[in-house]
Parts: structure tokens; C-alpha cells; sequence
């Protein structure tokens, strides 16, 4: 037999639902509030040039890996944790282990900002094939936040010219005074060429947020 529905169990029901509702509604709020990155956060390596090349990727001091791509291959590079700190990736037609004359990315994803919180960093740096970093599923696009920076150069021959120098087997534009925040003669000469990497050399974007990058955009 059922419990008859009197007023009082019909008041302690309605209690017991509201009390559920706001447990729930909590819960959203703190996953909602939560800085953790996406679970399977990732960087699409993509060949989008009509020749091979190979793409490699490492973190700081840490193992080189790298993976021939035919054209319109990908590999994905994902990070144990959602953390890669001073993380690159560089592509090179002959396979050169050497990311100082190749065209190279730099990232630190989960770059502890203060306050517990993680943000993304991502620049082009070294240059020789064209090349575009482009968030997948950014929160916003404003500048340089979560912006796509991009770097294409015609003819590498005519334009590379002092302080700036040619160099390597898979010829390369090699940035005489490296890569940096302050601008100088050779870094003067990227950005003139490829305005959409910003003065600084730095975007970033919110932590857990996937990227691709592509090669002969």
C-alpha cells in the first residue's frame, strides 16, 4: 500500500527537490568557476604544403619527437597533465633536427599566471615554410588574445637580408638577434613582414583550449 500524500510528506518532497535543485545548481557553479583545461587538450600538427615534410616537437630539455607528414597528413600533440612548458614545434622538408633554421612555433600551455590560475602562450618564431597557429575553440578572438599569428614570405631568397642571414641544409631566415620582447634590427624585419605576430612575439589564450598548426596555410 502507498503512503498517503498528506500535506506534510507533500511539503517534505517539495523541501527534498528544492534542496537537490540547489545542490546541482552548486555544483554547475564550481565546475563553471573550476580552471581546469579541457580533458583531452591537444595541437593539431597539420602539412598543408604540396610536399613532405617532417614535423618535430619537444618540450624544454626534454625527448625530440617528430613524425613525417605527406601532404595533408596531421599528427596531434597532447600534453600529460594539460601542461607543456616552453614547449616548440618545428617543420623541415629534410628532416634537420636543428629548430634554429626550420620554421618554429613556440607554447607553454598551463602557464601559472598567480592567483591559481593557468593561461596559453603561443608565438612564430624562426621562419622557412609558411605557417599559421589558429586556436580551435577559443572562448573569445580579440588581437592578440586567442588571436592567429601567421607568417608567409614568398621568396625567402629576396627578402632575408642583414642582420639577418640564410642558413642551414633546408634553408632557413635565422633572426640575428633571436627570439625576444624587445625589438631590434633583425626582429624588426619579421614583424614588418608578418604583422599579424604582434610586437611582443606573444598571444595567449585561455588554458584548455586546443590549437592547430598548419603549414602552407
Amino acid at each position: 500500500m502507498h503512503a498517503p500524500n498528506t500535506p506534510a510528506s507533500a511539503n517534505a518532497s517539495a523541501r527534498g527537490q528544492r534542496r537537490a535543485r540547489a545542490a546541482a545548481a552548486a555544483q554547475l557553479a564550481l565546475l563553471l568557476l573550476c580552471a581546469c583545461p579541457a580533458a583531452q587538450a591537444y595541437i593539431d600538427v597539420r602539412n598543408n604544403c604540396g610536399f613532405a615534410l617532417t614535423a618535430f616537437w619537444r618540450s624544454g630539455a626534454g625527448s625530440t619527437h617528430n613524425k613525417r607528414l605527406l601532404p595533408g597528413e596531421l599528427v596531434q600533440v597532447t600534453f600529460s597533465g594539460g601542461v607543456w612548458v616552453a614547449g616548440v614545434i618545428w617543420g623541415s622538408r629534410n628532416a634537420s633536427i636543428n629548430n634554429g633554421h626550420a620554421t618554429q612555433l613556440e607554447f607553454t600551455i598551463g602557464a601559472d599566471v598567480g592567483g591559481g590560475k593557468k593561461q596559453d602562450f603561443y608565438d612564430v618564431n624562426a621562419y622557412n615554410t609558411p605557417v599559421r597557429v589558429r586556436p580551435l575553440n577559443p572562448p573569445s578572438v580579440s588581437g592578440s588574445w586567442c588571436g592567429s599569428p601567421s607568417c608567409v614570405i614568398p621568396s625567402l631568397a629576396t627578402w632575408c637580408t642583414g642582420p639577418n642571414y640564410r642558413a642551414g641544409p633546408d634553408p632557413a631566415c635565422i633572426n640575428k638577434d633571436g627570439p625576444g620582447l624587445v625589438a631590434t634590427p633583425g626582429t624588426r624585419a619579421f614583424k614588418a613582414k608578418c604583422p599579424q605576430d604582434d610586437a611582443t612575439s606573444m598571444f595567449a589564450c585561455k588554458w584548455g583550449t586546443n590549437y592547430e598548426v598548419k603549414f602552407c596555410p
